[in-house]
């Protein structure tokens, strides 16, 4: 652990273990997206200082109906072990675990491969760039990072708040009706 690194708090954890207790945890992906978002948004004090909170934030305010993934790469029987069982040592792996879960939920597969990883098939995304506010839907590998616009160029217009995507979003900016 780095100096800079803040240690989790035992108290956040042990809350956040308190999930389990929930019976509508693991009753289905729609249910478990909503109970963690809810648990985030009141902990967020002890959150929202992580270097990966800004990766995590745009997340906990979709409507999950709309943005929930058609097949998550979650298995909710295991979530249990993966979720609750080892606690982080530092509140930046603990954010990072809680955004990539909420990602696989919401992420929208692209059917297309990541040129550099070939093993793993990009996602749609939406890019707001911080310097223009525009908004432009891209490509984002989960394994490498690598991003590319939605015609397979590099994205090269800076740094970008990314949000999740949906089918009516990505067909809006492919001009698909």
């Amino acid at each position: 652990m780095q100096d800079f690194e803040k240690t989790l708090d035992a108290f956040i954890w042990e809350d956040f273990k308190s999930l389990m207790s929930n019976p509508l945890l693991f009753n289905s992906y729609v249910d478990y997206f909503l109970i963690l978002v809810d648990w985030i948004k009141k902990n967020k004090a002890g959150l929202e200082y992580s270097v990966y909170w800004n990766r995590l934030s745009p997340i906990l305010d979709v409507d999950i109906y709309d943005y929930i993934s058609k097949e998550p790469e979650i298995l909710l029987d295991l979530e249990s072990k993966r979720m609750f069982n080892l606690k982080p040592d530092t509140v930046d792996s603990f954010v990072m675990r809680l955004g990539d879960t909420l990602w696989d939920l919401v992420k929208l597969r692209s059917g297309k491969d990541c040129p550099r990883c070939k093993d793993d098939e990009l996602n749609y995304v939406v890019a707001e760039v911080l310097k223009t506010a525009e908004k432009k839907l891209i490509l984002e590998c989960d394994t490498c990072g690598r991003t590319l616009n939605s015609d397979g160029t590099e994205w090269s217009d800076g740094v970008a708040i990314i949000h999740p995507a949906n089918e009516s979003i990505v067909n809006k900016y492919l001009g698909v009706n």
